[in-house]
């Protein structure tokens, strides 16, 4: 199975997509992953880029996994539009799978919002929907679990391996149980890293990417 992702720090962060590959492996099956993000930057940005088009009508994937800007979240509109205009350029025999985000941590009110604008682009372009924001609110609520980074935006080990999850399940249409959503996830949190890859940090109050390496050491 050849998947590709495309969106921004709340898939390269922690990385999904390696906790995606991991799940499946872990289901017996092999998958080949490839991530398109950039911090910040939404579907609207990634269809100004070479490297966006080349992926999708050359790069035979079986499934594209999509991503859009979410803190702060930038409309229905935006979502919406950039979402049917990627839709064009992916070949017939890729599926396409909606990465529904979560809203900030003091802005619960906000996920409403978010859900309902993927649902509404998933009718559209008849994509399926990966519902990370909607079972997100409800793992935080049953769950001592910190699904947070510190900033109160993009995920703890946790959250990425919850995203991480219930996509996987998304993509081999498994059930998606709140009880043992949480569990894979518990089990995804486990993975290591190699030691050369960077990853969000704290620093001085504010986070960048450092070695992985250099945050375990740091947290010694």
């Amino acid at each position: 199975m050849r998947l590709l992702f495309i969106g921004n720090s709340h898939t390269f962060v922690h990385y999904v997509p390696l906790r995606v590959k991991e799940y499946l492996r872990s289901k017996g099956i092999k998958a080949d992953v490839t991530m398109l993000t950039h911090p910040g930057m939404g579907l609207d940005w990634h269809l100004k880029q070479s490297q966006t088009y080349f992926n999708l009508i050359y790069g035979d994937y079986d499934a594209v996994i999509l991503q859009h800007n979410a803190h702060p979240f930038p409309g229905r509109d935006s979502l919406v539009s950039s979402g049917i205009e990627m839709k064009k350029l992916v070949p017939e025999k890729t599926k396409v799978y909606l990465y529904m985000t979560w809203s900030e941590k003091k802005n619960p009110q906000g996920q409403k919002n978010m859900s309902e604008s993927y649902e509404e682009l998933a009718e559209k372009i008849d994509a399926s929907i990966c519902p990370v924001g909607k079972l997100w609110w409800q793992i935080k609520e049953k769950y001592p679990d910190e699904l947070y980074f510190e900033d109160g935006e993009h995920t703890s080990v946790f959250g990425a391996s919850l995203a991480s999850a219930i996509i996987a399940k998304t993509i081999l249409n498994e059930p998606l149980a709140l009880e043992e959503v949480y569990e894979d996830a518990k089990r995804l949190e486990k993975l290591e890293t190699d030691k050369r890859m960077i990853d969000l940090a704290m620093k001085d109050g504010e986070y960048a990417m450092s070695s992985i390496a250099e945050i375990e050491k740091e947290e010694l």
